[in-house]
């Protein structure tokens, strides 16, 4: 992403204006419609709701490791995704042009969470007998997750692509953890500094 490079270079004018010209706040849009062939169960459900809950509890070292194995790319459509802790930055540094809203509130929050930022969920949802592993998680976005509730793959009528190369792209996860050393004051911000701990980690940094 250009706007991480032009912030590395300590240029936030020429940030702010990408982000203007490329990915403008829209306080109206709405996120994607995902098509879902069909659902078990209806997706207001508590136990859909358990399923949507895990991506945010879940440790950032694992998440990390799924990201890596897929290479930063949402498996229900092959797009390349951003690591989560890079464009949180991005709206740390860019607040009103990339505004972020910790209940992603539409109208709040840059649409740019919904249709990039990174997220694991279940293979096989868990209250269809899925384990807790890695192997049972994937790379995917917000849009996904809502729509596809507690389905199975093939009951929305979706298919898997294949895993992505991290050494090709891996969602700016380098260059967050770059910036970070070069910034060290952003770890005393807990967010920050786990996703930094993890991505060092796991891309062995």
């Amino acid at each position: 992403m250009d706007v991480c490079l032009a912030l590395s270079d300590g240029d936030r004018g020429r940030g702010r204006e990408l982000i203007l010209k490329e990915y403008p706040f829209d306080p109206l849009a709405r996120p994607r419609k995902v098509e879902v062939r069909d659902r078990p169960t209806d997706g207001a459900t508590p136990e859909a709701r358990e399923e949507t809950k895990t991506f945010w509890t879940e440790d950032q070292a694992k998440k990390m490791r799924v990201f890596a194995r897929d290479g930063f790319i949402n498996r229900f459509t092959g797009e390349l995704l951003v690591f989560p802790a890079t464009l949180r930055l991005l709206s740390r540094e860019f607040p009103k042009e990339l505004p972020y809203q910790q209940s992603w509130r539409l109208g709040e929050v840059h649409l740019v969470y919904y249709d990039l930022f990174a997220c694991v969920h279940q293979l096989i949802p868990f209250t269809r007998g899925g384990k807790e592993e890695e192997s049972n998680l994937i790379t995917t976005t917000m849009p996904y997750v809502l729509a596809r509730s507690n389905s199975l793959v093939e009951e929305a009528g979706w298919r898997l692509t294949r895993e992505g190369y991290v050494d090709e792209w891996d969602g700016m996860s380098t260059w967050y953890v770059e910036y970070v050393k070069e910034h060290q004051e952003l770890r005393n911000e807990n967010y920050f500094n786990m996703w930094f701990n993890a991505a060092k980690k796991v891309l062995e940094l």
